[in-house]
């Protein structure tokens, strides 16, 4: 069988893990459409996918619809905007003329200092300026509305790029192969939770009956069984997830 990277295939490819055709008490189709919605929804909230939108400003607008998938906006970088080097290696240099050996100095070198180091706090500076002097706006995002607001109005024209948490991975349609759009590893990750949530909801059926009546006797149902594997290998998933998750970033606005 060809890996499953359609929201059809994925699902067949679970009812056969489960055993499903071969057993009596088994998994509707329902059941296994809903397990694999929840795993998507389950990776999206813990992991997601992140993209890119760029929008084009202009001086006197203020807000911005976003994407529909927007769930969140993380980043924003506005059009360059060219500063004095002295602001740049440090932002309060131009307010007090006792600062400009300082400003100098940081940037050809002292004794002791790193140039990582202070190439470090060269950025950090550049966008402090930055914001000190009016040059890059704040934003702020409206989830209510599903906008980008831009302050102040009088912001310079160009085009935005904002970094933004989708909300979405994938449509219900067999064409929509969801493979392509995430890694070869989130693949497994939404799959595999996709079973241990079909587990749960077969072992709840199961543990109904203790026992099974059948041709050659009664056969023992293994619910219990079913049940403690979906708990442990849900866990052992969020804590893999975890792992493999983005840090969480400052969101600034």
């Amino acid at each position: 069988m060809a890996t499953p990277c359609t929201r059809d295939t994925a699902l067949a490819w679970a009812k056969r893990r489960l055993g499903c055709g071969v057993t009596v008490l088994e998994i509707t189709d329902e059941h296994v459409g809903d397990a694999f919605d929840d795993a998507v929804r389950w990776w999206i909230s813990k992991k997601g996918l992140k993209r890119t939108a760029a929008t084009n400003v202009a001086t006197g607008i203020q807000e911005y619809t976003m994407p529909d998938d927007v769930d969140e906006v993380l980043q924003v970088w506005f059009p360059g905007v060219q500063i004095d080097i002295i602001a740049a290696v440090n932002p309060f240099a131009f307010i007090d003329v006792d600062q400009l050996p300082v400003a100098y100095q940081s940037i050809t070198g002292v004794p002791g200092g790193s140039f990582f180091g202070t190439f470090h706090q060269i950025l950090a500076h550049a966008e402090t300026a930055r914001r000190v002097m009016g040059s890059e706006p704040a934003w702020e995002y409206q989830k209510e509305t599903n906008t980008l607001r831009i302050f102040p109005r009088n912001h310079a024209s160009g085009t935005v790029l904002a970094r933004y948490a989708s909300n979405t991975l994938t449509s219900d349609t067999e064409d929509d192969d969801f493979c392509k759009k995430i890694t070869v590893r989130d693949r497994d990750i939404i799959l595999r939770y996709t079973l241990a949530m079909l587990k749960e909801t077969l072992g709840r059926i199961r543990s109904k009956y203790t026992e099974w009546p059948a041709a050659g006797g009664s056969k023992s149902m293994d619910g219990d069984t079913l049940l403690t594997e979906s708990q442990t290998e849900v866990q052992n998933l969020n804590e893999e997830l975890i792992g493999l998750s983005d840090p969480v970033p400052f969101v600034v606005g």
